[in-house]
């Protein structure tokens, strides 16, 4: 055993195996997930290692964006469809949008982030780059988990005496994941088989909690204090935010057997609310279902993997820099 563990840790040194990222501990200075600053990273999927793609991080801790720089036309925050492992830089929706604009944009993104990491990120960075515009990209993830308690280096919106608040969980580096980071072998169990998710998710399938009714009000004062909090950044600065909504591609492939990606109302109580505050938004699902009826071209790496694709980026920087035009046709004043 001990000769064939040593075999093929000899083989998968060899081969593209994802290297995974280690984070910065996080802190009350900076309350969000990033990375090692200038890290290098190596990305594959699955047990075959497709998809191979290597990259560095940036000076701010993110992937797939320029070291940050103040004066920034486009700030996009957002999830692991923000941070892109799975894409070369040109092929983002940030690459897209610095090619169509000429530069000066930038973007951070961490796997697993949800609303109130994106509200910790633009209270953080829109004073120190000052953005015109600020990108927030939302799933339905970002929906779903609306409620839940935050995970290691993760923020949430949660209920206080005074009232809702944001509460941050403290990520600091296990002193062995640095060590057994060095094996190829345990990578590939870890981040290409994924074999603690296939456990957890066997001991969830023979016993399975009963549902909890989701709380509708609960969910839509959460959002309430999510888009107050990101007009006050708006009334305290000349930045504009702007929402790009993930649509449902799985359900246009097929729409008998494809699975949602949103739960129940979660995305009209999304928009319901956002046309309540007052915000601009891009829905994708028009945009996903137009080009799907042209061309046939799937967005994502379904079935394996759902995150957009390069086609996916494009088509919602299309949408970017069309809004981003009209509006620089309206004086500042009257666009607030």
């Amino acid at each position: 055993m001990l000769v064939t563990v040593l075999v093929l840790e000899a083989i998968l040194q060899c081969l593209p195996v994802s290297s995974g990222l280690r984070l910065e501990n996080s802190d009350p200075q900076v309350p969000f997930r990033r990375y090692l600053a200038h890290e290098s990273y190596v990305y594959s999927h699955g047990w075959a290692l497709t998809n191979a793609r290597k990259g560095i991080i940036n000076a701010q801790g993110a992937s797939n964006s320029r070291d940050f720089k103040d004066g920034a036309a486009v700030l996009v925050l957002g999830d692991s469809f923000v941070e892109s492992l799975m894409l070369d830089y040109p092929d983002t929706m940030q690459g897209q949008l610095e090619q169509a604009l000429g530069g000066g944009v930038y973007a951070a993104g961490n796997s697993g982030n949800g609303l109130a990491d994106t509200l910790v990120m633009a209270r953080y960075y829109v004073p120190r780059v000052h953005p015109r515009t600020v990108v927030l990209f939302v799933d339905g993830s970002n929906l779903s988990t609306l409620l839940e308690p935050a995970k290691r280096g993760h923020n949430q919106i949660e209920p206080g005496p005074d009232g809702l608040h944001l509460v941050h969980t403290p990520y600091v580096e296990p002193g062995i994941k640095r060590l057994v980071s060095y094996s190829a072998l345990v990578r590939y169990c870890y981040y290409n088989l994924k074999l603690p998710d296939w456990l957890s998710s066997a001991l969830r399938r023979k016993g399975p909690p009963p549902a909890a009714a989701k709380d509708i009000a609960a969910q839509g004062a959460v959002l309430d204090y999510y888009l107050t909090q990101l007009r006050a950044i708006e009334d305290g600065s000349e930045v504009q935010f702007l929402f790009v909504v993930d649509g449902e591609r799985d359900l246009l492939y097929n729409a008998r057997k494809g699975v949602p990606s949103w739960e129940g109302g979660d995305r009209a109580l999304f928009f319901a609310r956002l046309k309540q505050h007052g915000f601009a938004a891009i829905d994708m699902q028009p945009v996903f279902a137009q080009h799907w009826a042209a061309r046939r071209e799937q967005m994502d790496f379904a079935p394996m993997d759902m995150h957009w694709n390069k086609v996916s980026h494009a088509l919602a920087a299309q949408q970017i820099v069309s809004r981003l035009q009209v509006r620089s046709a309206v004086p500042v004043a009257q666009a607030k």
